[in-house]
Formats: C-alpha cells, sequence, structure tokens
C-alpha cells in the first residue's frame, strides 16, 4: 500500500509559517496542502499523519499546542521546529512525545529524509498485522486508531462514522462487515451503532441508551438489551433502571 502522509504546520509567525508550508506543500499529497493550524489550538484536532510545530521558546503556547495534537491523536507522528539555541526539553514529557527535531533554517533535504522515515514506518504499521490498531482510509488518509481509543460506531447516509473522544471520521464500510472484523468486546447495540463494550460508563434501560465515556450517549435496541446486559453484567454498577 503505497502511503502518503498527511500534514499539518502550527506556527504563531505567520511569515515564517508561509515559507514553512511552501516547503512542506511539496511533500503532500496531489488532493491535499499541508494544513495550517491556529495559534490558539484546543482539542479536538482534526487527525494529521504529521504535525510540525514551529516556535522560538519551547513556552506555555508551544507546550499547549502539543498537548492539544496529543489528546486528540495519539499517533501523530509531532515534529517540533526550533532554532538552534532553542531548548527543546520542556516539550519531552509522557502527555507530548515528540518523535524527532529540526533546527532552523530548515532544508529541504533534511524535510525529505525525515518524512521518508516516517513513510517507511507507516507503511510498517500498515502491513502489520497488530490487534491493537484499527486502520481506515477516508478521503485520501490513512488512519490508524487504536482499538481502545474508539467510543462507537454509527451507520448513516452509506457511510460509517468512526466516533472517538476527539474524531469523528467518515468512511465507507458496513455494520455488518464492522460486527466480523472488529475485536469481540464491540457489539452491536443498535440497528445503526457499534459501541465499545469498555466504553461503557452507564446503561439506561428507561432511555434506552447507553451513556459512555466523556458525556457520549448511544441508543440501544430492545432485541439487544439482554446481549448488552449479559456483557455488562460484571459490572453492576453500569447497569441502572
Amino acid at each position: 500500500m503505497e502511503i502518503t502522509p498527511s500534514l499539518a504546520l502550527w506556527d504563531d509567525n505567520r511569515k515564517r509559517a508561509a515559507v514553512l508550508k511552501e516547503q512542506l506543500d511539496m511533500f503532500a499529497s496531489e488532493d491535499k496542502e499541508t494544513a495550517l493550524l491556529p495559534v490558539m489550538l484546543k482539542p479536538p484536532v482534526e487527525h494529521h499523519d504529521v504535525v510540525f510545530l514551529s516556535f522560538d521558546e519551547c513556552g506555555e503556547p508551544v507546550l499547549s499546542a502539543a498537548r492539544a495534537v496529543r489528546v486528540s491523536s495519539d499517533l501523530s507522528y509531532l515534529m517540533l521546529i526550533g532554532g538552534k539555541n532553542c531548548d527543546f526539553s520542556p516539550c519531552f514529557r509522557p502527555k507530548i512525545r515528540p518523535s524527532g527535531i529540526l533546527f532552523r533554517p530548515v532544508q529541504t533535504h533534511m524535510l525529505r529524509d525525515l518524512l521518508e522515515e516516517v513513510t517507511d514506518e507507516m507503511s510498517r504499521l500498515a502491513q502489520s498485522e497488530s490487534d491493537d490498531v484499527f486502520i481506515i482510509k477516508s478521503e485520501g488518509v490513512t488512519y490508524r486508531i487504536l482499538y481502545k481509543n474508539i467510543l462507537f460506531f454509527e451507520a448513516g447516509n452509506k457511510l460509517v462514522t468512526m466516533h472517538t473522544a476527539g474524531q469523528a471520521i467518515h468512511y465507507y464500510d458496513s455494520m455488518d462487515n464492522l460486527t466480523v472484523v472488529l475485536p469481540t468486546y464491540f457489539i452491536r447495540c443498535h440497528r445503526g451503532y457499534i459501541v465499545n463494550t469498555r466504553k461503557i460508563e452507564e446503561m439506561r434501560t428507561a432511555e434506552m441508551e447507553l451513556r459512555l465515556t466523556g458525556g457520549y450517549r448511544v441508543p440501544f435496541s430492545r432485541s439487544r438489551r439482554s446481549e448488552i446486559s449479559q456483557v455488562l453484567s460484571g459490572r453492576p454498577q453500569v447497569l441502572a433502571e
């Protein structure tokens, strides 16, 4: 499978951002330019395979932007760009986990080498048969989402929407196919919904709905009530009238 990473750039210096974006667009897919992220970056952030954060000092604005990316996408490659005298150490934290750093001035060959490494790694992951990652393609972008981060799937308008805490990704699939390929802890709770049972915090039989982590609500049908109750039987605190 040929993979072209989707790219995004965050920089609070507009002139510098324009130059970097022009460089990055050389490596972007034909149908999608490098996304220029807003200066005030807060979750949820649209998923991009590679996110570049460019800055003068590794202060709170940069740390906030990095955390926003990580909250929304655990699998993005987060690249830091700074001056030769820049202190990158504040960014090396468990909740940020940068994938690499570049020093200005950024040469085109540096970007090419770095993105070739990322592409090779993405291809390796895509070809692996890991039970931990769900891989889909939507509008030319390949997404690799950890199963543990998926809340539920929703069918509608001939598309399936996969929901995580920070994303809603639309792509072509069928609910029947999903029931076959997903891990067994995903169950079809309704004709148009498949839910990750590990994300269920409460089952409200009066309202016929499941309340999930993060405040999400998903309906369930009466025909599925017994199956859901059986799955949740080991977690009595989840069951409610």
